[in-house]
């Protein structure tokens, strides 16, 4: 198969990451030889997409696809299971055997786990009396290539797991990944690292190296200059943030899921007559969206507009060229660059079309929404010390779900002093306003730190950190900016502000800001190439023109605007940045994974 388009352009070599991943698919499912049925996770569906396509799991025998929680009524065709380690998918696995015994069906049944067996599965199969039954083996994904720049575990869980639960097994499963892409690349040099999960990561890591076979890692290899691991609530400000450029507005407004976002026919077609829905892939193998996703969403108009004109220019000469009207007198070789010529000018005229459409359609979103205001607001809760609690108030009281309303309420405790008594009332209105229902909601939000009362009046945090790092800018050129900060009209991300301290050497100069910051900070090295050999990393060697590349690891989740500041970082400081994560989030997604199980989503 064809390697992504996506991963080409990549400073590392991201398609030699995914084949492995594919091979390691590939593995799977020939420890079946004859035609079997393949049994999803749901959750791990559209991670699959992201390394394997359906012709693929054809070809090796996996032509019927079901998900976990719909029962198998296919007789005969053996099972391979594809599942993350829960109690609640080894009880769907164990009465998919069990119904399968009482209608006297003989299969072999392949249970592979995600990122690895847990005793609590191995003792739930016991228990339910299949495991005798269950060949359980391991699949270990890693992280996988979305983009030329960007990795993911594309697993939400680790978030509500790692962060509310105390379930750390996340955390080992960014660790063997860090290894991974070791393996890859070389050993990483420079370890930075903030926060109680992050640093976690960094002794699992150090851990796995030392008990692995040296000879395992290249050492003439040293592709990563240095690599910076930040938990999701060393920065919970950033999320809460309204984001701003065009990926992020998308992700806000319509979500985004394993790179896709489902839109109507209609958008994507330009047809208002078109029913149904279809998806919409966002990466880099769309050229224009390559050259958009991060722009700040206002400058994106006039932008396609000038853009429309360019397009229609180039494809009209295309057609009008002397050799498409030259026909029978035309060499093969001069067609073959025409017909080229005309395909690069219709899928760019598709593309501008499907982003023409999907911009008119956001806007049309955010005329609907009291959007302004609410961006004013924000910037106010987070550069000024301007009276917010009349809004907030009134938002809470307004706003039909309770994401919203915590988002506001979190933000605002985060970035100002509120006296205990207005705190107390804040909570209380969000609990009247929704149901007491949310009260234990709001007590995870509580206990992750998402919201809570900053008891010392002259002790906040927020306004030092805002004015060390300068967080906030009162103008901002969003058509052509200089400044991380146009990501969030005006704010530059506390997260992005740290890797570019960290990728400069700087953090000991910024030791009281991580010191404020909430948990462990660690900067550590790791030995790298032999006695007799040491590796010359990348953009050191005399004549090699290559940019030092750090990698970023967010434990917790990244937003797309964070991506699109780390990617302007690079642009101004010269540096290659390949952002990885555990997934994508924003405010409302943090919040709502946060929720009680039993409570919808609102």
């Amino acid at each position: 198969a064809q390697p992504p388009q996506q991963l080409v352009d990549s400073a590392l070599d991201l398609i030699a990451l995914r084949s492995f991943t594919r091979d390691e698919l590939k593995r799977m499912l020939q420890s079946i030889k004859s035609d079997k049925i393949l049994i999803l996770d749901k959750t791990l569906t559209g991670p699959l997409g992201l390394v394997a396509e359906m012709a693929m799991l054809k070809r090796l025998g996996a032509g019927q696809i079901y998900h976990l929680e719909i029962p198998v009524t296919a007789e005969s065709k053996d099972i391979i299971f594809l599942v993350r380690p829960t109690i609640r998918n080894m009880n769907c696995v164990a009465d998919q055997v069990h119904k399968d015994k009482k209608q006297k069906i003989q299969r072999k049944y392949v249970l592979y786990l995600t990122p690895r067996p847990t005793t609590v599965c191995t003792q739930t199969l016991q228990d339910r009396g299949v495991l005798g039954s269950v060949a359980v083996k391991t699949l270990h994904f890693g992280f996988i290539p979305v983009d030329a720049d960007v990795l993911s575990l594309e697993n939400e869980r680790i978030w509500r797991e790692v962060f509310l639960q105390g379930d750390i097994s996340g955390l080992w499963d960014i660790a063997r990944s860090l290894i991974r892409l070791q393996l890859f690349f070389g050993v990483i040099p420079n370890i930075y690292a903030k926060g109680e999960q992050s640093n976690t990561v960094v002794k699992l890591m150090k851990r796995m190296r030392e008990e692995a076979d040296p000879e395992m890692f290249d050492p003439s290899l040293c592709e990563i200059s240095e690599c910076v691991i930040l938990d999701r609530t060393t920065d919970i400000v950033t999320p809460l943030m309204t984001q701003m450029t065009y990926e992020g507005i998308i992700d806000e407004l319509l979500g985004v899921k394993n790179s896709c976002i489902s839109v109507d026919a209609s958008i994507k077609e330009g047809k208002p007559n078109r029913k149904g829905t279809t998806l919409v892939a966002l990466n880099s193998a769309d050229t224009l969206y390559k050259e958009i996703r991060d722009f700040h969403y206002r400058a994106l108009g006039h932008w396609l507009h000038t853009k429309a004109g360019e397009v229609r220019k180039r494809y009209n000469e295309v057609k009008k060229s002397q050799i498409v009207k030259a026909g029978s007198d035309t060499s093969i070789g001069q067609m073959k660059d025409v017909v080229k010529k005309l395909k690069t000018a219709s899928a760019e005229h598709n593309y501008l079309q499907t982003h023409s459409n999907l911009a008119h359609h956001l806007h049309e979103k955010v005329k609907r929404l009291t959007f302004d205001q609410k961006i004013d607001k924000e910037m106010a809760m987070i550069g000024s010390s301007d009276n917010v609690e009349d809004y907030v108030e009134a938002q809470i009281a307004k706003t039909k779900t309770f994401s919203k309303a915590a988002r506001l309420l979190a933000l605002m405790t985060h970035t100002r002093y509120i006296p205990a008594k207005r705190y107390s009332f804040f909570v209380n209105e969000i609990i009247q306003s929704f149901g007491y229902d949310y009260f234990f909601s709001m007590q995870n939000l509580e206990k992750v730190g998402v919201i809570g009362e900053v008891r010392n009046r002259y002790n906040h945090p927020w306004p030092t950190t805002r004015k060390r790092l300068s967080l906030h800018s009162e103008s901002v050129d969003i058509k052509k900016p200089s400044d991380i900060s146009y990501v969030y009209a005006g704010y530059a991300p506390l997260s992005a502000r740290l890797v570019e301290h960290a990728s400069n050497g700087n953090w000991i100069k910024i030791r009281d800001v991580l010191d404020s910051l909430p948990g462990s900070t660690v900067e550590t090295t790791q030995p790298v190439g032999t006695k007799s050999k040491s590796p010359i990393m990348v953009g050191e060697r005399k004549g090699d023109e290559r940019r030092p590349t750090t990698l970023v690891v967010f434990v917790g989740g990244v937003t797309y605007a964070e991506i699109s500041a780390i990617r302007k970082l690079g642009e101004i400081k010269g540096r290659n940045y390949i952002v990885a994560t555990t997934h994508f989030t924003n405010g409302d997604k943090l919040i709502n994974s946060l929720l009680e199980e039993n409570m919808k989503k609102a």
